[in-house]
């Protein structure tokens, strides 16, 4: 295997996670790439009309803050590949559904290993709110590292 994406939220064992894998990516000379996922950032682009006499603070400046989210998730990520010591890790921000980002980015750009996080939400909260982690596994067509975080504070 020689290009190995993690997958990073901002939840903090997301620490766990990148070492974890780079432990990996390390061990087996693989090209690391760290990916973010910007989820319904398109929501803040949207133009609001007022709203029952409420105009939205993002009406004037919603590509502001779209960009600002980006950055943000740019500068988190970079702040993780320098915690990880290497200036050879790669870092993307990506933007959509976290499941179909996170695929959609392993499939173009050729990735071997997927590595991320599960927070181990309960089964009836992954009924009713889905969880990225088991939906990226169902479908996915690449071996997964799956990295248990519950309790990790």
């Amino acid at each position: 295997m020689k290009k190995i994406c993690i997958a990073l939220d901002y939840n903090p064992s997301a620490e766990k996670v990148a070492e974890t894998g780079y432990d990996y990516a390390k061990a087996l000379g693989a090209q690391t790439t760290l990916v973010h996922v910007i989820t319904d950032a398109t929501y803040y682009d949207i133009d609001y009309s007022p709203i029952m006499g409420y105009t939205s603070a993002f009406a004037k400046n919603n590509l502001e803050v779209v960009d600002e989210l980006v950055h943000g998730a740019e500068n988190f990520l970079s702040a993780s590949a320098q915690h990880l010591g290497s200036g050879d890790i790669k870092t993307e921000v990506l933007k959509g559904e976290t499941a179909d980002a996170i695929l959609d980015y392993c499939v173009k750009n050729k990735i071997e290993l997927l590595v991320m996080g599960t927070h181990s939400h309960g089964v009836l909260e992954n009924v009713l709110m889905g969880n990225t982690a088991v939906t990226v596994v169902r479908h996915a067509k690449i071996p997964i590292l799956i990295v248990p975080t519950k309790n990790i504070k």
